[in-house]
């Protein structure tokens, strides 16, 4: 027993060692109008940095915080891997949307483009900005992941579908592309199906097939629509475009944080595999969610519509 509980003490003080070994910086990257932008940086200056990822955090578009204390631990563990992370803050421009606008289909949809449009102007303002930084981080610019939850999710797949389809033009230099999308519970919105093409990064989908407030499949209302990561999946797949959708049955929304603490190991593998140019192939991953047998998918816009009021 003693020797037991000698063990877990060791355990547990290498735990709390790596951890102090992170450290964060802030920096401001933007200040627009009234909006002061700020970023926060967690790394390892003893570990030899493998890659960065810039995250951006959940809210429906409408409130989050870049540092929420859920998304920490995952910040954590991803700097002791050598992997830097990048929280930044974003407009959220949904939170000044009248009520009486957000109501209607139309509404919603004009404000949500608007929203989506500002979000990911903010993500690559903040990307352009960390790779001016590289050499006094001591990181690479071709090693750069976008990552997001929920409408961060929705900001991270946004900028890269703009950006493969040549929606971008004196950002970024022409080398540029991410080096991957890890997105938690995403979807891109647009105007027709979205398309993708051949320079597409790398793709790690996580969500729910049961998810109310951003669709698996998709949600349509007039030429509009939000398609989430089943129907991404379905069009990478038909491209043959090498990706990973990982679908957690029953589960809804929740998957929008889960796989930061369920998921690491393999998240942390897509990113060594992707520098490494080793996604070559199209996986799909299949989990059910504990206790849960019958459940509802087939969820209308109006539903997805109340929901993110």
């Amino acid at each position: 027993m003693r020797k037991y509980i000698i063990l877990i003490a060791a355990i547990i003080a290498l735990a709390v060692s790596a951890q102090d070994n992170v450290a964060k910086d802030t920096y401001i990257y933007n200040i627009i109008g009234n909006d002061t932008l700020r970023l926060d940086r967690y790394y390892d200056a003893s570990q030899p940095t493998k890659a960065t990822i810039i995250f951006a955090f959940g809210g429906g578009f409408k409130a989050g915080e870049r540092d929420n204390a859920q998304y920490l631990p995952f910040f954590q563990f991803m700097a002791d891997k050598g992997v830097n992370v990048v929280s930044i803050d974003y407009r959220t421009a949904l939170k000044d949307v009248p009520m009486s606008q957000m109501a209607t289909l139309d509404g919603f949809a004009v404000a949500l483009q608007g929203a989506i449009t500002a979000a990911v102007t903010d993500f690559y303002t903040a990307t352009g900005y960390v790779m001016t930084k590289s050499t006094e981080w001591g990181i690479d610019p071709t090693k750069i992941f976008a990552c997001g939850s929920s409408a961060g999710a929705i900001t991270a797949l946004q900028a890269e579908n703009y950006l493969v389809n040549g929606g971008v033009k004196g950002i970024f230099p022409d080398w540029f592309n991410y080096a991957g999308v890890i997105s938690f519970a995403g979807a891109i919105c647009a105007d027709g199906e979205p398309t993708w093409t051949d320079k597409t990064a790398p793709l790690l989908m996580f969500h729910g097939d049961a998810d109310t407030v951003v669709p698996y499949n998709k949600a349509v209302a007039g030429s509009l629509g939000l398609y989430g990561s089943k129907n991404i999946s379905d069009k990478l797949d038909g491209m043959e475009i090498p990706h990973i959708l990982h679908t957690v049955m029953g589960a809804s929304h929740e998957i929008c944080t889960y796989p930061m603490d369920n998921c690491r190991t393999e998240i942390l593998s897509f990113i060594v595999n992707s520098i490494c140019g080793n996604v070559k192939n199209i996986t799909r991953i299949t989990d059910r969610k504990p206790g849960v047998r019958e459940y509802r998918t087939d969820f209308t816009i109006e539903e997805y519509l109340k929901a993110n009021l």
